[in-house]
């Protein structure tokens, strides 16, 4: 970690098992992001005040992990492994809410490709979690565009509409702060004002 500083070197770390003591671990060494910040324990996942606290007093940069395909039906051996660490759809969308209303860098992200319910495309999912665990939609938005561009150290031509800012567009038919499903309908994607084929 002090040599990425030195070079100037942003560092995310993966919390391991989603777990409370990797999360503490990384914030004590000072890292610039935390995936999977969903601070299990042998009791389950529960995001307390005080980490979310000191999460967000850190300027870290923080990532639920929500979002699954809805029409994926998830096995039941894969339900009751979940049930017994604690891990239940719940506590990880409390979790999120936690973290967002202590003011962290809520950033979003889904482990896509991670098997058949996280299938790569899958982040309109996470948004649309996002806003179900009282999120408002345009925090959720932000989470996905202005935000994780400044994370990525992009945030002055990426994440944002407007002058000398790449247009990278996603393209639907409505108005995704009061309907953050239509995420799940883009009709036309650029990137950096070029369409994207689809």
């Amino acid at each position: 970690m002090k040599r990425a500083q030195e070079l100037g070197l942003p560092v995310t770390a993966h919390a391991h098992a989603h777990a409370l003591n990797a999360v503490e671990q990384a914030l004590r060494v000072g890292v610039d992001g935390i995936e999977h910040c969903t601070c299990v324990t042998a009791a389950g996942a529960h995001v307390s005040g005080e980490i979310a606290d000191r999460l967000a007093a850190s300027g870290v940069a923080v990532c639920a992990t929500l979002g699954t395909d809805p029409a994926v039906v998830t096995p039941p051996e894969v339900v009751a492994m979940a049930a017994r660490a604690g891990l239940s759809e719940a506590a990880l969308r409390e979790g999120a809410a936690t973290l967002h209303r202590a003011g962290d860098r809520l950033v979003a992200g889904s482990d896509a490709g991670l098997g058949p319910a996280k299938p790569h495309g899958i982040l309109p999912e996470t948004l649309v979690e996002y806003v179900a665990c009282g999120i408002p939609a345009t925090a959720a938005l932000a989470a996905a565009t202005s935000v994780g561009a400044e994370v990525c150290g992009l945030g002055r031509r990426k994440g944002r509409v407007g002058p000398g800012f790449d247009a990278d567009l996603l393209v639907v038919d409505g108005d995704p702060t009061t309907d953050i499903t239509v995420l799940r309908r883009p009709l036309a994607v650029y990137r950096a004002g070029n369409p994207v084929s689809r």
